[in-house]
């Protein structure tokens, strides 16, 4: 693959200490009387943003999510000049941009006009909701820099076509529906397909992260039987998501089974923290599943599934 050389100046680690960018950004979920809830983030180990409510009880698809509180940039006029990002004529914009390629979603909201004339510590608000069921996994958030108008005397290496962005200010990746948990699993609101499907984009078990991104158990919140596997509560929910559940994995399972890395993930060899292949490992050698045969495994998949399941461990 040809690498891709800018042929123009971008914001970079000299220019953001320069600019002096702090925030004060909150993610939150409004609650069913209107009030924003502020969410906890914590880092996992890819220092991916997961984020959760002092119960747990905060889910995505029902409540949405957002983003509010100021950026401030303390320097505006180092961004400016002739050997600056852009002409002392051009205009700067300052934009929130989101992109989630699992749901196929990408957003920009523009947020402020910077000019050189802009006065220094300046404080752009923020304040933007996700409804429910836009988004879903991995989602990138940012708030960007780029180029609104540009300079009319613009010198080699500035940016001159209007809309290129020039730089992240702040970013995060954000964890939604359930895709930093032991299982995988991303509700979608697809009414053509059925109940659950399983999508798999890994190709390197041994490094790559079990997560929704290489890996996704997909649970369709259009099909009639959802709810009984969102919240199961009678017996026969219950047996309902054992069926689910355990059907997923054994194809989850099965398909690594068959591929060139799996001795090595049996053996827990060259597996990286948090991979495919050390979950995996993890799941063979701790979990009384039996993988002799497609009939074993399928059978005590169930059966430690269910006795999980009554003893409400899941």
């Amino acid at each position: 693959m040809a690498n891709k050389v800018n042929m123009y100046q971008l914001y970079d680690e000299a220019m953001e200490e320069r600019l002096d960018v702090s925030t004060n950004l909150q993610f939150f979920y409004k609650a069913d009387d209107g009030i924003k809830q502020i969410l906890h983030q914590t880092a996992d180990y890819e220092y991916k943003t997961l984020l959760s409510n002092d119960d747990d009880s905060w889910d995505y698809v029902e409540k949405g999510l957002g983003l509010t509180g100021n950026l401030v940039l303390g320097c505006t006029s180092s961004m400016f000049g002739p050997t600056q990002l852009v002409g002392a004529d051009a205009e700067l914009g300052i934009a929130l941009q989101w992109l989630s390629k699992q749901s196929s979603q990408r957003g920009v909201i523009p947020l402020a006009t910077i000019t050189s004339e802009t006065p220094n510590d300046v404080i752009i608000p923020v304040d933007y909701y996700f409804e429910k069921d836009k988004l879903f996994g991995e989602v990138h958030i940012s708030l960007i820099v780029y180029l609104k108008k540009a300079s009319h005397n613009s010198l080699r290496g500035q940016a001159q076509l209007s809309g290129t962005i020039l730089g992240e200010l702040v970013e995060w990746v954000v964890i939604l529906d359930g895709s930093g948990s032991t299982f995988p699993i991303i509700v979608v609101n697809e009414p053509d397909k059925p109940l659950w499907y399983v999508d798999f984009n890994y190709s390197e078990p041994l490094v790559e992260p079990f997560s929704s991104e290489f890996i996704a158990i997909y649970l369709n919140k259009a099909h009639v039987a959802f709810p009984s596997i969102q919240k199961p509560k009678t017996k026969l929910d219950q047996t309902l998501y054992v069926e689910f559940l355990a059907g997923a994995l054994q194809l989850i399972l099965q398909n690594l089974m068959e591929c060139p890395d799996w001795q090595d993930i049996q053996d827990g060899e060259n597996c990286e923290e948090g991979s495919i292949g050390q979950v995996i490992h993890y799941f063979k050698t701790t979990l009384n599943w039996d993988f002799d045969t497609p009939e074993k495994l399928s059978m005590s998949l169930r059966i430690d599934l269910e006795t999980r399941v009554k003893a409400g461990e899941m």
